[in-house]
């Protein structure tokens, strides 16, 4: 006698919900294992590697300071001496050396990691997704080197600059979307890699971050607005430096675009990732 056999119904079948939350706490725990071995690799398996990860942007900070306060005189108000300009050089740097290694680091993870992709039943989503939690992890360490120095040279710290970490947590959520963005182009267009480079570049340079807002020309004041960094370095300073809420609309703008940056992103990624073990 044969028995049918059928699925799984009634009140102990595994619902959609919790096959969603099953496949999300997977996700989560499977880029948070890799984050954290690239992480150990870079500081803990390096004797010189949480180091250099401290030195490094105190290098940057001091010669951009000593090139743009000292020898062109750029003053982010007229009344900052020295220091006070090195700390709002400084907090725009944090911002963008994350936002910038981590698109570097990414772009091209999917094709160096091809045979996680060919072999296994991998989620793609975890390559960019342990990049970007890793770096987020350096801009922790900034954040620390910051707040030190607020403290020591500045004006001090107050509760506004807590409000730093949900600001954080949507800044993440902006870089993981380009990452999935540019990681799916380089897969389809191998040159996207080289091209990043020169955007990074030019992304940088019209983006306040050596000189404030105010001296940005007034016949391209669209693209600064449009610019999604520099609302985000200016809501960091607010927050940070100056010890005050930012304005609702740099709130707003940059929420709205890092939400829309990171669908946009899943989305693609999600659409195309299904294809990356026939093409890496």
């Amino acid at each position: 006698m044969m028995t049918h056999c059928r699925p799984l119904s009634g009140p102990h079948a595994p619902s959609t919900r919790d096959l969603s939350l099953v496949a999300a706490r997977r996700y989560w725990s499977l880029t948070r294992s890799f984050a954290i071995n690239d992480i150990r690799t870079r500081y803990v398996g390096s004797l010189m590697g949480f180091f250099w990860a401290v030195v490094q942007p105190l290098i940057e900070l001091v010669t951009y300071t000593f090139v743009f306060t000292v020898i062109l005189l750029v003053r982010f108000e007229d009344h900052y001496d020295t220091w006070t300009n090195a700390l709002y050089l400084f907090c725009g740097m944090v911002a963008w050396l994350s936002i910038s290694e981590s698109l570097s680091r990414s772009v091209n993870v999917v094709r160096e990691n091809a045979h996680l992709i060919k072999k296994m039943r991998f989620p793609a989503s975890v390559l960019c997704g342990y990049v970007v939690l890793s770096e987020g992890f350096s801009s922790l360490i900034r954040f620390a080197l910051l707040f030190g120095a607020a403290l020591l040279v500045g004006q001090g710290l107050s509760l506004h600059a807590l409000l730093f970490l949900p600001v954080l947590a949507l800044q993440l959520l902006f870089t993981l979307g380009l990452a999935m963005l540019l990681a799916t182009t380089q897969v389809y267009f191998k040159d996207t890699q080289h091209l990043l480079g020169p955007v990074l570049m030019i992304w940088m340079f019209i983006t306040p971050i050596f000189y404030p807002a105010s001296l940005f020309p007034r016949q391209f004041s669209p693209l600064l607005m449009l610019n999604p960094l520099s609302h985000l370095i200016g809501i960091y300073r607010e927050l940070i430096l100056n010890h005050v809420f930012p304005q609702w609309g740099s709130l707003v703008i940059f929420s709205t675009m890092a939400l829309t940056t990171f669908l946009l992103g899943a989305v693609t990624f999600a659409r195309h990732s299904r294809r990356f073990p026939d093409l890496v």
